[in-house]
């Protein structure tokens, strides 16, 4: 099913948005779609642009326009700073920009004269050369600024969809809220496979820990809702789940791993309200899902990523131990300046997830370790290479980041106090004071041959400060 397309009766609802109340059926929605693919500048090739989302009812006619008219789109969380923003327009240097507060925001385009606000277009396009496969770009780690994207072709995006669509046995009658960012991968499966789906897209882009946010989830009669670990979290401990959400019938997490002892919590008051609950597993290299683990055995396989999604397989390298995915949905491979929008496919269908794992007997996976340096914190894949050299530079110092999906950890060879890095850490990467610890030190342990021992940092230190 090409969702893009929007083949859908005519008269079924497609979105409402949850603030205005206002509703576009599939027919306005096309409608409202080919407005804004018509407002595209046209360059004599191939385009490529930019969307700085967000889950409004514009950003996802543009998302929509772009996939239907053959253009290349980035895209952006629009609640990032502005400086974040320039770095990813800097290295790419995209034809137009969708959603930007001001013509002056951003220095070489002007308001497009098309009518479609919010649209920008670049005062001198330059040549480029962009794959002919090439459709969406979505970023790697989150608001660490590092320009890396994944490359994703139409198919790609396509075959998640349907894939999600089959596991979770989605139909018309589905109504799921935007609860996740549309410039997330996680975020935008929910659309893309709810469209493919013929679903009606509720949108808000409140908190869920907003009252306003089960106020429209109640008043729309929301069927679905998707969360990151952080999110359940949160959510079980306020008990919100237990009293708010009378129609929902399916909760789906992904973004990292949940506690083990949250998950039985959500599997028994799945079972009381009569959800189902899916945990999942994926990376935005695969355009979102890798893995489900069935609601009828969660109750017994708690811990576990679970299965390949339809049309997916599992595998584990013999000798490395590593996960390795293979299906329609893996990406082309990665960009990381403007130049690699022109690569072919260098992946042919096999991802190499970085993750250590084991089969048990019944074919379920699960994650026992990683081979890479990153954590996945909120949903959000944070490089700690990447987040190490941004300290470091704030800092003048020496650093060390390792940590686990709740807390990233920094030692730094510094000798004053550590509460203003702590401070810029969490400003910088918008993270909660509680998920961030740091520790100063005179000097960093090293392994015998110069290099940062992080295996000695991971162990729990006595002097830290939160």
């Amino acid at each position: 099913m090409e969702f893009w397309k929007l083949p859908h009766p005519d008269s079924c609802p497609a979105v409402i948005d949850t603030r205005s109340g206002r509703q576009w059926t599939y027919a306005d929605l096309r409608r409202e779609v080919a407005a804004h693919q018509e407002s595209l500048p046209r360059l004599g090739r191939k385009s490529l642009g930019a969307i700085l989302a967000r889950n409004k009812s514009e950003s996802l006619f543009m998302y929509l326009a772009a996939l239907r008219s053959g253009s290349a789109v980035i895209l952006l969380d629009a609640a990032w700073k502005p400086a974040v923003i320039g770095e990813f327009l800097e290295s790419y240097r995209p034809d137009w920009v969708f959603g930007g507060p001001s013509e002056d925001e951003f220095l070489g385009f002007h308001r497009s004269v098309s009518g479609v606000d919010g649209l920008m277009e670049r005062d001198d396009p330059e040549d480029l050369d962009l794959h002919p496969d090439l459709a969406l770009l979505l970023t790697t780690s989150g608001s660490t600024g590092n320009p890396k994207l994944v490359r994703l072709a139409l198919k790609n995006v396509a075959a998640n969809a349907n894939s999600i669509v089959q596991y979770l046995a989605l139909t018309p009658n589905e109504r799921p809220i935007t609860s996740l960012p549309m410039s997330y991968s996680y975020g935008l499966s929910v659309v893309n496979s709810h469209l493919a789906a013929g679903g009606c897209l509720l949108l808000s882009d409140d908190s869920v820990l907003q009252r306003s946010f089960w106020d429209a989830l109640d008043r729309h009669c929301g069927t679905s809702f998707a969360g990151v670990p952080y999110t359940y979290q949160m959510l079980l401990q306020t008990g919100l789940l237990k009293t708010r959400g009378v129609s929902l019938t399916t909760l789906t997490q992904a973004g990292g791993r949940l506690d083990e002892r949250f998950i039985r919590q959500m599997y028994e008051l799945a079972q009381t309200r009569g959800w189902k609950f899916f945990v999942m597993y994926g990376q935005t290299e695969a355009t979102a899902r890798i893995s489900y683990v069935p609601f009828e055995r969660l109750g017994a396989k708690i811990g576990a990523v679970g299965v390949a999604i339809p049309d997916g397989a599992l595998s584990i390298d013999d000798e490395s131990g590593e996960l390795v995915y293979s299906g329609q949905n893996v990406m082309m491979g990665y960009a990381e300046c403007r130049n690699d929008l022109a690569n072919d496919d260098e992946l042919r269908g096999v991802l190499r997830t970085g993750d250590l794992a084991r089969r048990d007997d019944d074919g379920y996976f699960y994650i026992t370790g990683r081979l890479k340096r990153f954590l996945k914190m909120f949903g959000k894949r944070f490089n700690l290479d990447d987040v190490e050299k941004v300290i470091a530079r704030r800092c003048n110092a020496t650093v060390a980041c390792y940590g686990r999906d709740d807390l990233l950890q920094a030692a730094v060879e510094y000798s004053g106090g550590v509460e203003a890095i702590h401070a810029m850490i969490c400003e910088t990467f918008d993270l909660p004071r509680p998920a961030v610890q740091v520790v100063a030190m005179q000097e960093l342990p090293r392994t015998p041959n110069g290099k940062l021992d992080y295996q000695r940092l991971s162990q729990p230190l006595a002097a830290t400060r939160d």
